[in-house]
């Protein structure tokens, strides 16, 4: 039986398409093939740049623990650059002694950390004492009057009157703005349970905030440093001190960092705490 033209068309046409339709087909399998392969090969180099980065943060700690190690790392928040597994590795430790405690700084202090930031004097004040309400505990009227504004702002939730627990809880605090936080989020800590700040430690742009705010002790530090004479940020970590090692790997396709808080203990059995690791 002899076909019409047009069907024989319509035959070739079919062809054609299923043989395209195959061509792609095969095309995206090669694609996906060479995709995964590159996804393996860009995961396992991230895993091999966290692994170098936890050892250098282990590198730094022993450093930390012993005096006697040629490494020296300030607490100051300088970066050093140390060779490891054939990887330079961007190395700054920072002890929290040298920032603001969120838990024991005084009002006075962290109006000055916001007003340092640009807040206003009186917003300053008022943003210090709705700090200082959010870590206390408090009961009666003073909680009700606490919890009653936050309501009045329509937020859900009210003050924790205990400790913050991190310093990206600052940012629950009434009045705080994502950028005012994340301006003094550098210069804040929860870690070093102490109202009064070790300037010899402390980073340099806090030493700007509190001599703008009339420190003469940050001052002195920060002329101290411009003459290369300045002390205390190469001493020892002291007992109970609490210190930030951020190690930084850059490669061409990425730069991880890994952050660990760790806490001088000065036991046998136990020689430092880790208190954060991320």
């Amino acid at each position: 039986m002899r076909r019409e033209k047009g069907e024989e068309g319509f035959a070739l046409v079919l062809v054609l398409w299923t043989f395209l339709l195959l061509a792609v087909l095969v095309g995206s399998l090669l694609l996906e093939a060479r995709t995964s392969r590159t996804v393996a090969a860009t995961g396992a180099e991230h895993l091999r740049a966290r692994l170098i980065l936890d050892g250098a943060i282990n590198r730094a700690i022993l450093a930390l623990l012993d005096a006697r190690d040629p490494l020296r790392l300030p607490l100051d928040g300088a970066v050093q650059s140390i060779p490891l597994f054939g990887r330079n590795i961007a190395l700054r430790t920072e002890s929290e002694a040298g920032k603001v405690d969120l838990n024991a700084a005084p009002p006075r202090l962290l109006a000055a950390l916001f007003a340092g930031e640009g807040v206003s004097p009186a917003d300053a004040g008022l943003l210090a004492s709705r700090v200082a309400t959010w870590r206390a505990p408090s009961v009666g009227t003073a909680r009700s009057e606490a919890i009653a504004a936050y309501q009045d702002a329509g937020r859900p939730y009210g003050p924790r009157f205990a400790p913050f627990r991190s310093v990206g809880e600052l940012r629950l605090v009434l009045g705080m703005s994502d950028a005012l936080q994340a301006a003094v989020a550098p210069l804040a800590t929860v870690w070093s349970r102490d109202g009064s700040i070790d300037r010899s430690v402390a980073g340099e742009a806090l030493l700007r905030v509190l001599e703008t705010n009339g420190d003469a002790l940050a001052a002195s530090q920060r002329a101290a440093r411009a003459k290369g004479s300045a002390a205390g940020a190469n001493r020892p970590a002291a007992l109970g001190e609490a210190v930030t090692i951020a190690a930084t790997l850059e490669s061409k396709d990425f730069v991880l960092e890994r952050v660990a808080v760790i806490q001088v203990a000065g036991d046998r059995r136990e020689p430092y705490r880790v208190l954060a690791w991320r």
